[in-house]
């Protein structure tokens, strides 16, 4: 019996003991959904790192590792107290970092970006329990993590210190520093965890995704390890530190408004390339937020076919916070769909679509996610090249030439870009000079760049105070100086105009290129080097099947323009003149051929250097002007009567050249009649001949051949009363030793040798089958001097298919041959005197040429000064 009121005295006690906990458990869980709770969670949830506190004006120092490459500077911004929280302001600030070592300054770089501020699920006391950076000052406002990766001077000494300070006035940062560790992951290392934390400093370091970068650069993200290093010094004398909170949350980038990409500012345009059959849908809207919502000015949308097909479509602006959805239809094939904004306030869009139909490279495009249901947003395809800046506030930009070149290698291409906030339709001359080694001019030159707006481009500056451009006055800038410092970014990439084109010989002697402008300029500067292989884009760019438009900015496999650096390229980026030009690649329409005048004086017969062997052909020309008459014969046959012109200018006897096919029909005789009466009778005693007949009278008259030999046929040397007649023609048989022809060049102009290139087959060829050459390849260029376009001096030719009727040789009856004119340029910059062209022929056909070319105007000279658009994105030589 006690035994049992035991066991039930523990059961009981056991009860009562689970129902205490349960009850404690109970009050344990609501005590957590309380506002105090949650703000604890968001403190223990989150890691926790101490930052080095930069106040304006202060600055911190680190010992550098001598085995160091490269150092990342890990930031976040301090906003002034007060500042409200709104998910689509950016800001932008600056870190200057100064390398010093025992003997002085080794690198000294100011450095900017642009940041935001990532936070959710606001509670009522103006908290918010999603923050991607805070502290544990409630008033204290963080902006998201922002990284810089500094490359060290490889030849430095043991001993630098690096010294850290904000580059704004008025901005205070919060600083890390980690040096590069060389260390290999362990092959079992999970992938999915590099992968993650590539994907977590890809959102620290940039506004892009990570599934938008490049292949190499997901790599280096995911494979990367660095150490932090510590500051110099005494905790609260030489630095101050600072706890940061933070966390993986970051606003995703199509709610936080403020990216570029998805932004259309007033004039300007995006290209997106679609492959169809595809329906996608185009979305605009404002984001303004007016009182009374009106229309935002109208929109272009352009699409441009593969073969060359255009539709335009004009759409009004939407309302402020109505999006406005327009479904376009595209056939098969490859498309570029151009929106431009003709208003004047900026506007929102999105092209959605299906993920195949997005012509983008491969590497380039990001996977769609699972809730995507295959349908993404295209992007432009956008590519970026370096460039510089010159202007009133820089220093000249400068280029260094090595005396070691040869003609070609002291060739340089400039190509040159208005920079402006605004769009702007000022005239802009830049100046060159050429200079010694002494520093004295060998000659000058200027360039005329071109005031219209280009709304495909833009330039990637490097954030200055006040907004303002690199090379801009000093008054301007200090004036502007005033509002600087921390504050919203507004400003969109600057406008660029198109760019103008050049290409100038530099002089034996030169040593230096100069390059100013009275006003920001952006330059690019490219050195010749031929690959040999003709210029091609690359997948999925390909030039097949597109007719009457081409690629603009595509990539190319092979490049023969290289860009080149400027030589004081270490002061031109300590102003700010380093910058990318952002190039959309889209199709485009082939341009208008530059306008040539038509030749001069009459066609002028060019013979080659020695006495190569002749052949004589017919081949059929119009006789319809006077000059020409001298130059046409008309064909007779037995049994068929042709008018034929008879002029007393003409000095010469009419005449008959017979030829036979067989030598068995020599002996029959041959009457010619005039207007139904006989002229005259004679007997054929060789298989080609000729025969005089008597002087006739001017005018048309009827002649008619009579004979019973076979295989006869005859030409009569007057031309045709109507139609075309055969001119006889003097061609040289091309040999393997080829053919050199003396071109005289009177003027700096350009001039052109036609040559006249038969074989025995009227289509196009594959491969290259005639070589030309003009001065062995070595010609005298003039030097100092703008010029569009460049004289290749060595070049293989594809023939392309005859479009002409079939010549035939004399004496040779049924054989034909075929003709088309190959055109050799010499152009502005080869210098005026007697030049040599040399065709050789590269397969084992046989083949002939004859060579003319147009006289030329003695007043024919080249400007100094040149106004030329570069629309050919990797020009080729001529």
């Amino acid at each position: 019996m006690k035994t049992r009121s035991r066991a039930l005295v523990a059961l009981l006690g056991l009860m009562v003991g689970l129902a205490l906990i349960w009850g404690a458990s109970l009050a344990v869980l609501g005590n957590t959904d309380t506002p105090t709770a949650r703000r604890d969670a968001k403190f223990v949830n989150a890691e926790r790192l101490i930052f080095y506190r930069l106040e304006p004006g202060r600055e911190m120092r680190v010992r550098v590792p001598a085995e160091a490459e490269e150092l990342l500077i890990v930031t976040h911004e301090l906003l002034p107290d007060g500042t409200p929280y709104a998910p689509e302001k950016q800001y932008q600030y600056g870190l200057k970092a100064i390398l010093r070592g025992p003997d002085g300054v080794l690198l000294e770089r100011a450095i900017f970006t642009r940041t935001r501020q990532s936070k959710g699920q606001p509670q009522e006391d103006g908290t918010f329990l999603q923050e991607s950076a805070f502290t544990t000052h409630a008033n204290q406002q963080v902006t998201d993590e922002r990284e810089f990766v500094l490359r060290l001077p490889k030849e430095r000494p043991d001993y630098s210190v690096l010294y850290l300070r904000a580059a704004g006035a008025k901005d205070t940062l919060l600083a890390r520093v980690y040096v590069r560790a060389h260390r290999t992951l362990p092959l079992l290392a999970s992938q999915k965890l590099a992968q993650a934390r590539a994907e977590v400093r890809a959102g620290r370091a940039t506004f892009e995704p990570f599934e938008k970068l490049s292949t190499d650069t997901r790599r280096w993200l995911a494979e990367e390890h660095w150490e932090r290093l510590n500051a110099e010094g005494e905790a609260g004398t030489d630095y101050q530190i600072e706890p940061v909170y933070r966390t993986p949350y970051r606003l995703p980038l199509v709610e936080a408004t403020e990216s570029v990409q998805e932004r259309l500012g007033a004039g300007r345009a995006v290209a997106l390339n679609v492959t169809g059959p595809s329906k996608p849908v185009l979305w605009l809207w404002s984001d303004a937020t007016d009182a009374h919502p009106q229309p935002h000015g109208p929109v272009t949308v352009q699409t441009l076919s593969a073969d060359g097909t255009a539709h335009t479509l004009e759409l009004p602006g939407p309302v402020a916070g109505s999006p406005m959805s327009h479904p376009l239809e595209l056939p098969a094939g490859v498309h570029t769909v151009m929106v431009r904004n003709d208003g004047q306030e900026d506007l929102r869009y999105t092209v959605e679509g299906p993920f195949e139909s997005w012509l983008l490279p491969t590497e380039s495009r990001p996977q769609p996610g699972v809730a995507s249901e295959g349908r993404v947003a295209f992007l432009p395809d956008t590519r970026r090249t370096e460039a510089f800046a010159t202007g009133p506030a820089c220093p000249v930009l400068e280029l260094d030439i090595d005396p070691r070149m040869d003609a070609v290698g002291r060739l340089v291409r400039i190509d040159a870009r208005s920079l402006d906030r605004a769009p702007s339709r000022e005239p802009l001359r830049l100046n060159l000079t050429v200079m010694d080694a002494q520093g004295q001019s060998l000659g000058q030159a200027s360039l005329d760049a071109t005031p219209e707006p280009a709304p495909f481009e833009s330039a990637a500056l490097v954030p200055l105070p006040g907004g303002a451009l690199p090379c801009t006055p000093v008054a301007t800038a200090a004036q502007d100086a005033g509002s600087a410092g921390s504050g919203e970014v507004t400003d969109l990439p600057a406008w660029v105009s198109g760019a103008t084109s050049a290409r100038v010989f530099l002089p034996m002697g030169a040593r230096k290129l100069r390059v100013e402008a009275p006003r920001t300029t952006i330059v690019q500067l490219y050195s010749f080097l031929s690959s040999g292989q003709p210029v091609a884009a690359s997948a999925p760019y390909t030039n097949d099947a597109l007719t009457g438009v081409r690629w603009r900015n595509a990539p190319v496999d092979q490049r023969t323009w290289h860009p080149m650096r400027p030589a004081n390229l270490t002061a031109l980026m300590q102003g700010g003149a380093r910058m990318e030009l952002l190039s959309q690649v889209r199709l485009e329409p082939v341009g208008p051929q530059e306008e040539t005048p038509p030749p001069s004086g009459d066609a002028v017969v060019v013979r080659p250097y020695g006495t190569p062997p002749v052949v004589e052909v017919l081949e059929s020309g119009p006789a319809d002007t006077v000059d020409r008459v001298r130059a046409l014969s008309t064909v007779l046959e037995p049994g068929r009567a042709v008018r034929a012109r008879f002029d007393a200018r003409t000095p010469t006897r009419p005449e008959v050249r017979l030829s036979l096919k067989d030598a068995a029909a020599l002996g029959n005789e041959v009457e010619v009649l005039l207007d139904g009466e006989p002229l005259h009778r004679f007997t054929v005693r060789s298989t080609r001949a000729r025969e005089l007949l008597p002087p006739l009278p001017p005018g048309e008259h009827e002649v008619l051949l009579r004979s019973t030999a076979p295989g006869l046929t005859a030409l009569l040397n007057r031309p045709p009363a109507a139609g075309s007649g055969l001119r006889s023609r003097t061609v040289y048989p091309v040999g393997q030793g080829g053919l050199r022809v003396p071109v005289r060049k009177t003027g700096p102009g350009a001039v052109t040798l036609n040559v006249v290139v038969y074989t025995p087959v009227a289509e196009g060829a594959t491969e290259p089958q005639l070589s030309v050459t003009v001065d062995g390849g070595n010609p005298v260029r003039r030097a100092s001097v703008l010029v569009p376009h460049v004289t290749r001096a060595e070049r293989t030719v594809v023939l392309p298919a005859s479009e002409r009727e079939p010549a035939m040789p004399v004496g040779r009856p049924g054989v034909k041959w075929y003709a088309r004119t190959v055109p050799v340029t010499l152009g502005e910059d080869i210098a005026p005197g007697v030049h040599t062209v040399r065709i050789q022929p590269l397969g084992s056909g046989p083949m002939w040429a004859r060579f003319f070319m147009f006289g030329q105007a003695v007043e024919n000279t080249a400007p100094r000064m040149w106004n030329r658009g570069g629309w050919q994105p990797d020009e080729d030589l001529l």
